[in-house]
């Protein structure tokens, strides 16, 4: 599981496609228009760019294995104000916290260029035809200056068209916007010329297996769909979905080396487009029609509110205006108004609602108004502009509604003012509680992948809890399960060995090696795998000796082997010393297990045995063939269970002596009947034991079970 860190115009990853990548990953958005608004627990949202310091903290809180950097040239963009300097800034954060990868999504268009030379022959230089397509060439050179200068791998991604049914700022959106809005839609090249649309799909698998990709190094590829296909063809699949298109040819140059096929990708990183997009262009319109214009809609109903909200209030100023000349026309001759001048009130009002702006508006229009008065009673322009006294009212209207306006838009922008102080520290420490809470999360996942690794303390402690039994064959089982868990190895063998140093037993083995391991061990037949046991040293089949086996470890008592735990195969990466060393632990904690057991038994002999003999008590038995039954069950052993027909316990025990092997044991049944467990044992091996059981005259039976 990876933890990715998209940044850039991260709005070319829809939701679709984040949920995709988030399937397995943990993926941080660092953008203002990421396109996600999901509550998936492994996506998380920071609206940061690299140029703020909230970016740089993003490493400081999550061990990232890739970015991915989208250039805003990526799909026909023209990217973003100041683009080349945030790319450097994500580079160099990226370097710093020593990341493994850096991958650069960029436009295919780079490569669409002429090499010219100079007059005297000199170095060849490349011409592109216009500045956006030299602005995204210049970040991918940043983008090899930084992999040159600090050895990260950056790997640059040459994109075609993106394509998601999802998405409506690609390539494809703009075309259909215009197709529904009946405007002409314009190609930049010829008819004849190749266009390429990589499905988004498409693109976050060969994300995927780019990150996870450790043998690789910096390097620039062709990221096409590997379809043929020309601007000509996606007229006509846009024709059947909207036959009344009209599309218009730029004919501009296309020099690009199209690759047929990512072979390059393919080769490195086993990536196969599998989606061919113009075949589904008419569900992707249809998709557009029904849900993003819709969507679009509402948006403008939503703009054509706001705006109607800020012309309300000029409509306001004229309704209010032309009351109050009404008003001032009705009132004139009334004595109480001689004290009440209505248009300053107005003014006044105007100012202290709507601003300085409004404010000084409806004082001019006031001011239109004495004018007329004053040309009314004869008085000529002249005399109003020469004559100082007759400008008081102007003034007076003027001040009427500027100060209150300027005192009200001062308050406002106060008002406005600490709202914005107090939205930038709200989302400074809503940052820094999602990074909070994100960083508590990680050391949750932290430490479950801790403690579920391999060879950490909490799979020791699990496997020493697993091995604590009274039982040796108990501890056989679970030794087997332990070492294949943990070692990650399917091909174990546990043997005894017996007190003469010569022949080791299996009691128990993987499932894949049961029918391919002889029961008996020659020792003599295994002299280096056996000499290196005995002298406590882990037996490594570094010259890779046919029918020897990979590992061999011993279980020591009273310093002789009387066990030993062997790795018949390995794979490549498990030839190391890290491997060797948890192999040894392992067989030490079988060894102290084992030895517990060995020493349990001892202990309580005279309780598990019947007296007189050495057959094992009804529930000792019970035990036994429980735990030999599981071992089959799990495929690792095989065993033969025998009743005999003398129910004498002493008589059986007598009989049977220099018989019975030490792997095998010799019991006495709830029914009171004598039973004999031959572990290892088939049918189809039985048959030397069984003739020297007649021979010596013991009667027996082969049963499934105890008293049947």
């Amino acid at each position: 599981m990876a933890t990715v860190l998209i940044a850039g115009n991260t709005g070319l990853f829809t939701q679709e496609a984040l949920e995709r990548v988030a399937a397995d990953n943990t993926v941080v958005l660092a953008g203002s228009d990421a396109a996600y608004d999901g509550k998936l627990r492994n996506i998380r949202v920071y609206e940061t760019t690299p140029m703020e310091e909230s970016f740089a903290q993003l490493f400081d809180v999550y061990a990232f294995e890739a970015l991915w950097y989208v250039s805003g040239y990526v799909d026909g963009g023209e990217g973003a104000f100041g683009e080349v300097q945030m790319l450097e800034r994500a580079l160099n954060e990226s370097a710093n916290a020593k990341l493994e990868k850096f991958v650069l999504l960029s436009t295919i268009e780079t490569q669409n260029y002429s090499v010219r030379y100079s007059a005297s022959g000199g170095m060849a230089e490349r011409s592109y035809p216009d500045s956006r397509v030299f602005s995204a060439a210049q970040m991918e050179a940043l983008g090899r200056f930084f992999a040159d200068k600090t050895g990260m791998k950056v790997i640059t991604l040459w994109l075609p068209h993106v394509a998601d049914r999802l998405n409506d700022k690609n390539f494809l959106g703009q075309v259909f916007r215009k197709m529904h809005r009946k405007e002409p839609v314009t190609f930049p090249h010829s008819r004849d010329d190749r266009v390429d649309i990589l499905s988004a799909s498409d693109l976050t698998d060969l994300l995927l297996q780019i990150t996870d990709e450790t043998d690789d190094d910096t390097a620039s590829y062709f990221a096409v769909s590997g379809y043929l296909y020309t601007y000509g063809q996606l007229e006509d699949a846009l024709r059947q979905a909207e036959p009344t298109v009209q599309v218009d040819y730029e004919n501009r140059p296309d020099d690009i080396r199209w690759p047929d096929y990512p072979a390059q990708l393919r080769r490195r990183y086993g990536f196969v487009p599998l989606d061919f997009v113009p075949e589904r262009i008419g569900e992707y319109y249809k998709y557009f029609v029904d849900e993003v214009y819709a969507s679009e809609e509402g948006f403008l109903r939503r703009f054509l509110r706001r705006l109607g909200s800020g012309v309300f209030k000029y409509f306001e100023l004229i309704v209010v205006f032309l009351l109050t000349e009404l008003i001032a026309q009705y009132t004139s001759e009334s004595v109480y108004f001689r004290f009440v001048d209505v248009r300053l009130a107005f003014i006044v009002i105007m100012g202290t609602v709507h601003g300085m702006r409004l404010g000084i508006v409806a004082s001019i229009l006031e001011g239109l108004v004495l004018v007329g008065q004053y040309m009314k009673i004869g008085m000529s322009g002249t005399l109003l502009f020469y004559n100082i006294e007759n400008w008081i009212p102007f003034v007076i209207y003027l001040m009427a509604g500027s100060i209150p306006g300027y005192v009200r838009d001062k308050a406002t922008e106060e008002i406005s003012f600490g709202k914005k102080e107090y939205d930038l520290l709200r989302n400074k420490y809503v940052f820094l509680t999602n990074v909070y809470h994100g960083a508590i999360q990680n050391k949750g996942d932290f430490k479950r992948q801790i403690l579920g690794f391999k060879d950490s303390f909490g799979k020791i402690f699990d496997a020493v809890q697993k091995l604590d039994s009274e039982l040796p064959q108990s501890v056989f089982l679970e030794g087997l399960k332990v070492m294949e868990e943990i070692m990650e190895n399917h091909t174990v063998a546990i043997y005894t060995v017996d007190a003469w140093q010569r022949f080791a037993r299996l009691v128990a083995c993987s499932g894949s090696l049961l029918s391919r391991l002889t029961v008996s061990m020659r020792l003599e037949e295994y002299a280096r795998m056996f000499e290196t046991v005995k002298g406590g040293g882990v037996w490594r089949n570094v010259e890779l000796l046919p029918d020897m086996p990979m590992y061999a470890c011993g279980v020591f008592q009273d310093g002789e082997v009387v066990m030993m735990v062997l790795l018949w195969e390995a794979s490549p990466e498990q030839y190391g010393t890290h491997y060797t060393n948890i192999f040894q632990i392992l067989c030490g904690l079988v060894q102290t297990s084992f030895l517990r057991a060995m020493e349990y038994e001892q202990l309580r002999h005279d309780q598990t045995t019947v007296p007189g003999t050495r057959a094992v008590t009804p529930e000792r038995l019970d035990q036994i063939l429980a735990v030999q039954e599981e071992m089959r069950q799990a495929g690792a052993a095989e065993y033969l269970l025998l009743r005999f027909e003398d129910r004498d316990p002493v008589h059986v025990s007598e009989a049977l002596t220099g018989m019975v092997r030490g792997s095998d044991t010799l019991g006495q049944g709830s029914d009171g009947c004598m039973y004999l467990l031959l572990t290892q044992m088939t049918e189809k091996n039985f048959g030397i034991v069984g003739q020297r059981l007649a021979d010596k005259g013991i009667g027996y039976q082969i049963v499934e079970k105890v008293g049947v």
